[in-house]
């Protein structure tokens, strides 16, 4: 009998988000790639008909649907052992590069322990006869069901008195940090990479080999502070003398992280009749997503995570607008559907768990916000929040970036504007408030700039001047203007 098979691999979200470098995070969405990929491999060596994703090598695909024949059963627990030897085959590798001496003082067995305890798999099968929409949808919604109900282990793990790790406090520390002070590993070039263990990391087994994995692949991967610097310096690569040294000013420390994430994807899916349509389906995101990894570096971006139709890039803060708007119009033309895209303008300095839950904070914004859409949100140090949401078709960034980059606006104007605004009554005129503002403008020699004029009541007029003002604010960050050039211009 054939049966249509569905399988989830993971944690994903909270996985890669563990981090505190960019290798670190980098590391997280390759391993877990490597993972699905295992899983993809399995199935297709045992004559699954692979539908997501149709291809058993495409990237990004932690959730996998499959045609099979014969005892579905006996192939998600296949599919599930070889997963996890991949993860134990990942560790010696990676590991293994390690000198001696560090490897000798890893606790193998809670190492052991926790590898084996850290995959979430989930399978769920149903008879394909009849209708393959109606045995999709009965299949996810068994998978979703078997995902609720979570595997717990055993609440005793031996590890009493042991450090949590900072990054997973669910598990123990399989080191102690305050001896992998100068630890490295062996590169495939025969050189070392320092690995940058602080004294306070106390790492657990899955922490550690993401940490040692990012830095094998640390040729590949762009720093936060590297990538603010591209906005003024677009050559900038990554330089160690700087990755650690905080007492070395940025002339411009703001970089932008962009999420991605197609529109409605399970109504598109709904819409496939049979299993060729949605291998169809499946070829054009994997298509999208091997081009999402040609636009990103045309903008000098690194990107992080792309698999299907979701993005996961850092971006110098003044090309991020336009990469966003290249992406959504590749995924357009490949998948025939809409993107939403969050951008989160934050600080090289700020911890990367927080500015990556600011950037899926701007990309719900957008889906909020109607979805065929982008949101940007400011989030400068100590202060408050600033996020915008315009559909692509309605963006209006262009005129204001080449307004800060052509030094035709001061930094005090948005800020004058917005005091303005916010001190402005009720019960006060809106025409009134629009010649006030021009008079500002006029004062601050940005008269070629245009402002919205009203054509409602006062506090609709207030909302309407405000939206702007605040797109006037983070238009600043976003031209990726130096502050010494602000500077001079007396902004």
């Amino acid at each position: 009998m054939t049966h249509l098979l569905s399988i989830s691999i993971g944690p994903v979200q909270d996985f890669i988000a563990a981090a505190r470098r960019t290798a670190d995070l980098y590391a997280g969405s390759q391993i877990l790639q490597e993972l699905s990929k295992e899983a993809a491999r399995y199935l297709h060596s045992n004559d699954a008909k692979l539908i997501f994703p149709a291809d058993q090598d495409a990237d990004g695909a932690n959730k996998i649907l499959a045609q099979v024949e014969g005892d579905p059963k006996g192939l998600a627990e296949g599919a599930k052992k070889a997963v996890q030897k991949k993860l134990e085959q990942l560790w010696k590798d990676t590991i293994g590069k390690l000198p001696q001496a560090y490897q000798n003082q890893i606790d193998q067995d809670r190492a052991k322990e926790q590898l084996d305890h850290f995959l979430e798999f989930y399978a769920a099968w149903v008879p394909l006869r009849g209708s393959y929409p109606e045995a999709r949808l009965a299949v996810e919604r068994l998978l979703a069901g078997r995902k609720a109900l979570r595997d717990f282990g055993p609440t005793n793990q031996g590890d009493e008195g042991v450090p949590k790790s900072p990054l997973d406090p669910a598990r123990a520390a399989v080191i102690d940090p305050r001896d992998w002070g100068e630890a490295n590993i062996r590169l495939e070039d025969g050189t070392y990479r320092p690995l940058r263990i602080k004294p306070t990391e106390y790492l657990d087994a899955i922490s550690l080999l993401k940490r040692c994995y990012g830095a094998l692949k640390s040729a590949k991967v762009v720093d936060t502070r590297t990538m603010a610097r591209r906005s003024w310096k677009p050559e900038a690569e990554p330089d160690e003398r700087y990755e650690e040294e905080d007492r070395i000013p940025e002339p411009q420390p703001y970089l932008a992280i962009l999420v991605a994430d197609g529109d409605r994807m399970g109504e598109l899916i709904s819409r496939q009749d049979d299993p060729e349509a949605h291998r169809r389906l499946s070829k054009s995101l994997d298509e999208f997503a091997q081009e999402a990894r040609k636009i990103v570096p045309k903008y000098r971006g690194f990107m992080v995570y792309s698999g299907g139709d979701d993005v996961l890039a850092f971006l110098p803060v003044n090309q991020a607008v336009a990469c966003a708007k290249e992406l959504s119009e590749a995924f357009r033309h490949q998948v025939k559907g809409t993107l939403s895209a969050g951008i989160a303008i934050v600080h090289y300095r700020e911890p990367l768990s927080i500015s990556l839950e600011n950037a899926r904070e701007a990309e719900k914004a957008a889906k909020n916000g109607g979805r065929n859409a982008l949101a940007v949100a400011l989030h400068t140090r100590g202060g408050a929040p600033i996020v915008t949401v315009q559909r692509w078709d309605k963006l209006s960034w262009n005129e204001l970036l080449e307004a800060y980059q052509n030094r035709k606006i001061t930094r005090g104007l948005a800020h004058e504007l917005h005091k303005l605004v916010q001190e402005w009554q009720d019960d006060m005129r809106a025409d009134y408030l629009y010649k006030e503002a021009q008079r500002v403008l006029a004062r601050k020699e940005a008269r070629d700039l245009k402002i919205p004029a009203p054509t409602s009541d006062t506090p609709t007029y207030r909302k309407q001047l405000l939206t702007f003002v605040e797109q006037l604010i983070i238009a600043r960050f976003l031209s990726g203007i130096k502050e010494e050039a602000h500077a001079g211009t007396g902004a």
